[in-house]
Parts: C-alpha cells; sequence; structure tokens
C-alpha cells in the first residue's frame, strides 16, 4: 500500500469514530464504546500482529520488509507464535468490548484499560526508538515510510471507547444493588 492509500483508509476510520463519538447518547454509550474499542484494536492488529504474520510469512523477493528466508527456523517460529498469540488476544479484546462493556462489567473496562496502557506504551516505545512509522523523529529510522496514521487512529478509537464506555459510580452502585437484590431472592 502507499501512504496516500493509507492516509485515506485511516481518514475514513477516522470519520466512523468521530460518528461514534457524536452518536454515543442516542445509540447508547455501552455500544459506542463496544465499537469505538474494537474498532481501534482492530486497525492496531491489522497494523501489528497481521502485518507480522505476513512478514514473516513473506521473503524479501515478496516484500522489501520481508523475513522469511532471512532468520533462522527458531526465529520465524518464535515470529509467527508471537503474531498469532496477539492475533487470538486481538479477538479477546474484541470479546470484551462487546460482551463486557455492553453487560456493564467494570472488570471488562478494567482489562481493557490496562490492555491500551500496554499498547499504548509499546506503540511509544518502538516508535520512538526503533521505527518511525513515517514521522520526523531524530535519530530513528523511517521517516520516509509511512504507517503512523492506522496507529494513530487506532489508539484514538481505543481511548475514546474507554472515555465513553468508563463505568460510573452511579451505574455501578445501581448494578451492584440489583446483583444484591437479585441474589436475596427480591429482583
Amino acid at each position: 500500500m502507499t501512504g496516500t492509500v493509507i492516509t485515506i483508509w485511516s481518514l475514513a476510520w477516522l470519520l466512523v469514530v468521530a460518528a461514534l463519538v457524536a452518536l454515543a447518547r442516542p445509540i447508547g454509550a455501552a455500544r459506542a464504546a463496544a465499537w469505538l474499542i474494537a474498532i481501534g484494536v482492530f486497525l492496531l492488529t491489522i497494523e501489528e500482529p497481521a502485518l507480522t504474520l505476513w512478514l514473516a510469512t513473506a521473503g524479501p523477493r515478496s516484500d522489501q520488509d520481508g523475513m522469511a528466508t532471512l532468520i533462522t527456523p527458531m526465529a520465524r517460529a518464535h515470529v509467527l507464535d508471537a503474531a498469532i498469540v496477539a492475533l487470538a488476544a486481538a479477538v479477546a479484546l474484541g470479546y470484551l468490548g462487546f460482551r463486557g462493556l455492553r453487560t456493564g462489567r467494570r472488570s471488562s473496562w478494567r482489562v481493557l484499560a490496562w490492555s491500551f496502557v500496554v499498547a499504548l506504551a509499546a506503540e511509544v516505545i518502538t516508535t520512538g526508538l526503533v521505527f518511525s512509522r513515517g514521522l520526523p523523529l531524530p535519530g530513528v529510522p523511517g521517516h520516509d515510510r509511512f504507517g503512523w496514521q492506522p496507529v494513530a487512529v487506532g489508539l484514538l478509537a481505543w481511548a475514546l471507547g474507554l472515555v465513553v464506555g468508563r463505568p460510573s459510580r452511579t451505574a455501578v452502585l445501581t448494578a451492584s444493588s440489583t446483583t444484591l437484590a437479585a441474589d436475596r431472592g427480591h429482583g
């Protein structure tokens, strides 16, 4: 893909994210938050583990960053395993977003929030120290490339999903009262 295609792709998703934030009240905060988090995780998954899976299976003739024939079989197996495990984790995060947030599970929000912190830290560290993804960072390779756009939109969507879907104290108290009443046989 070219930088222009990536930019248009990212702008299209940014418009979807903006629409979901604007429609959070009419469609419900939990539904909007679930979709925002799903979009964020999807964009990061396409840019990180899915791309890593491709690079591990492609050689330098297929992709200039392809590593299939450049690394040992053991290293390739570990890269493939890491990409597949990360894809599975992304599916689990999506499930937590749709099932956990939409049913008001505070623990789901916490797991999604901590996962976001880990993903954000990883992106910031690797962008700042390893590969700039097209950002003009001094001393970091990658100025002539692209890739920061979907990462930025993905992180923004995930963060906004956490803000929109943050459990309120009132909702937690109401859910706790309902659970307590049901446990006592009054619900």
